[in-house]
């Protein structure tokens, strides 16, 4: 059996990554195009020249998906460890009556910018960000700040 100082050694802090589109006006278009190919339907032409529009609505649509991809941005976490993460649990107490663990209003923000590594976010950025993103993209960025910290380190099934 390896000494646990060997162990101890190799050992790092888990991390995981998630991504967003920041460019919610992209989202919208690609969005937009879709739905307009959707309502097209089965198309007849009229005429021998005539090109079916699906072709060009296919071709927006793919400039379309490669703006939101470029749009899209990388946010890798890494968990605090225990014992800081504990500490910040013990920052942010939950309201009286609340069922919560912790005070989401300031304690979500909290961990957001202690554990987001790249790109590094201090406070006032975070407090920028979340007043761009709608609340899916954040609970997102938020849920994954919480399981870093909160889940284990996935293990593979031989």
């Amino acid at each position: 059996m390896p000494d646990i100082s060997e162990l101890l050694a190799g050992a790092s802090p888990r991390e995981t990554t998630v991504r967003v589109c920041l460019a919610g006006d992209a989202g919208a278009d690609l969005e937009a195009l879709e739905a307009e190919l959707g309502q097209l339907g089965e198309w007849q032409p009229t005429s021998l020249g005539e090109k079916n529009p699906a072709f060009e609505l296919q071709e927006r649509i793919e400039l379309a998906r490669e703006r939101v991809r470029e749009a899209a941005v990388e946010f890798r976490f890494r968990a605090l460890g225990h014992r800081a993460y504990s500490n910040l649990l013990a920052a942010h107490p939950a309201p009286e009556g609340s069922k919560e663990p912790y005070d989401a209003g300031t304690f979500l923000p909290a961990v957001l910018a202690a554990c987001c590594v790249e790109p590094s976010l201090t406070a006032a950025q975070v407090d920028r960000l979340l007043d761009v993103v709608n609340d899916g993209t954040a609970r997102t960025l938020f849920a994954t700040a919480l399981a870093v910290n909160e889940e284990p380190s996935p293990v593979p099934f031989s």
